[in-house]
């Protein structure tokens, strides 16, 4: 599998967004809140995705939105919070072997540097 997860920070929380694919046509994506999968899902063929997560800002409750959508150079990743661009901080990467909604482990995970070509 090879991994890209973008890292956002919102208020006091973090914010991850992992998407996997495997070279047999497998994606899976997951949005965690402070350590805890908030939700996941997963399949063949998948071009796009989006997770809607309720929110509360300083004016009450809010919509986070995470879409990622598949694109010739790789995979484009939009957060937003009430419809207003959040940027990640950081970006990661990973490769591993394992099966159908498999993770590697947070050491695994390597900042993305250079010539990268997924995100």
């Amino acid at each position: 599998m090879l991994g890209q997860r973008w890292e956002y920070r919102i208020g006091n929380s973090i914010v991850m967004v992992d998407n996997a694919f495997s070279w047999t046509f497998w994606a899976q994506e997951r949005l965690i809140v402070n350590d805890e999968t908030a939700q996941e899902a997963g399949g063949r063929f998948g071009l796009y995705r989006s997770f809607g997560e309720a929110w509360l800002t300083h004016l009450g409750e809010g919509e986070l939105r995470v879409v990622m959508t598949s694109q010739i150079a790789g995979i484009a990743c939009s957060v937003t919070l009430d419809r207003a661009p959040i940027e990640p901080e950081a970006l990661w990467e990973a490769s591993w072997r394992g099966a159908r909604y498999s993770w590697p482990q947070q050491s695994e995970w390597v900042e993305a540097r250079g010539n990268r070509w997924m995100a």
